[in-house]
């Protein structure tokens, strides 16, 4: 019997033992984490998983440096053009951190930071967690299917964790810090000037330290504008740049809904019968169980047909990802009061990469909406459950072998 209470004792002091050392668990999340995506990256190299035509000669473990890299790079050496072309939609901080490097070579400069950021960002979107729970953040920004982009030699990593780190300092009154963290993930991504959203909203009623943090970023971010126009003579150099890359705003909802009318018009007669059978469901679901539940339901009938009218691997991932994050953004939004800043943010990036009319890269992008793994951490505990959480860390391995398949 003493025996036992001894050991029943023990139990308590262990758990405040890691309560008061919370972000050395995330650190060690973010080190197996980091060590399973290389570890299959390099398997996948050995078994010709990859094909190099898409990345950067010269360079090993090279496909974190495939895809968008060779545009940073090339911006790196040669800078903007006086012409507006496509380098324009690559914004400036990172290809000046990689021009930086002086005698190192480019590729280590660039892996380096992406390995370090990376790490920054796991602890960041930790640190800011508004329930205080930054072990379960860190989980699920680890079994995100797509998180292993974090460790691409691209600027998302480094972005995210400015930005987490800017909500984090505001949350702990310290909005001067917080300030060129914000500008530095606007100078960084198209879309790192939103963090300003939810650092005005906290900026209400406080001093003039808050409302800097909050302007930072989109200063920050009318100074990229300013720095492009002059450049190339061209007001909206950026926006053009966009245009070129496929990103021509809502018209693309028009190519999807011809895309699901197609399959609609080749698959009639199933496709009538499967909604049919949804409408029965829904119907039963709003008779016993009430709007929220028949919602659910609704939705989960609705994304099979949306996910059968892609047309390539790619637009299935990226699609499938993206019927992933919108549920998540509800569950934030019902979180509760102190959450709402952070659920208007998540939902206005999701919303701009939706806008932008290309689903292309979704996955990716849409990781800056870093709120939405709170909800996965603080939200209904079937979030958490073991079995979810081991489908989606191998979801993240399996999408990081189809790295040089089309670009993450």
């Amino acid at each position: 019997m003493g025996g036992r209470s001894a050991a029943v004792a023990e139990k308590p002091g262990a758990a405040r033992s890691i309560a008061a050392r919370p972000y050395l668990v995330v650190s060690g999340i973010w080190v197996l984490w980091a060590g399973a995506v290389v570890a299959v990256v390099g398997i996948g190299i050995l078994v010709g998983a990859y094909t190099r035509a898409r990345a950067v000669p010269g360079t090993p473990l090279f496909p974190f440096f495939s895809w968008d890299y060779g545009w940073y790079e090339a911006v790196a050496h040669h800078g903007y053009p006086a012409v507006a072309d496509r380098r324009y939609a690559f914004f400036p901080l990172w290809p000046w951190l990689i021009r930086a490097s002086g005698s190192v070579a480019d590729w280590e400069v660039a892996g380096a930071l992406a390995v370090a950021a990376s790490g920054l960002a796991f602890a960041g979107v930790a640190a800011a967690s508004p329930g205080g729970r930054p072990r379960r953040a860190a989980l699920a920004l680890a079994c995100w299917p797509g998180s292993f982009a974090l460790l691409l030699a691209y600027p998302d990593a480094l972005a995210l964790a400015a930005a987490a780190w800017a909500a984090a300092l505001v949350l702990r009154e310290r909005p001067l810090a917080a300030a060129p963290l914000g500008a530095a993930a606007a100078l960084l991504r198209p879309n790192g000037f939103l963090i300003a959203l939810p650092l005005a909203l906290l900026a209400r009623g406080k001093g003039p330290s808050y409302k800097l943090a909050a302007v930072a970023p989109v200063a920050a971010a009318a100074g990229v504008e300013i720095f492009f126009w002059k450049r190339s003579g061209e007001a909206d150099a950026f926006f053009h740049a966009q245009r070129l890359w496929g990103r021509r705003g809502p018209t693309g909802i028009g190519h999807w809904a011809a895309h699901v009318w197609d399959l609609v018009g080749a698959h009639a007669l199933p496709i009538a019968l499967a909604l049919a059978a949804a409408c029965a469901i829904v119907a039963v679901a709003w008779r016993w169980f009430g709007l929220l539940t028949t919602a659910v339901i609704a939705y989960v009938c609705a994304v099979p047909l949306l996910l059968a009218a892609t047309q390539s691997l790619q637009g299935f991932v990226d699609s499938a990802r993206c019927a992933l994050v919108l549920p998540l953004l509800v569950v934030l939004w019902r979180l509760g009061p102190r959450y709402r800043p952070w659920a208007l943010y998540a939902t206005v990036v999701v919303a701009a990469l939706l806008g932008s009319g290309l689903m292309q890269s979704f996955g990716r992008q849409s990781l800056f909406a870093f709120p939405i793994f709170w909800a996965l951490g603080e939200g209904p505990a079937w979030l958490r459950r073991p079995p979810l959480a081991v489908l989606g860390f191998a979801a993240n391995l399996g999408l990081a072998l189809l790295l040089t398949r089309f670009a993450p």
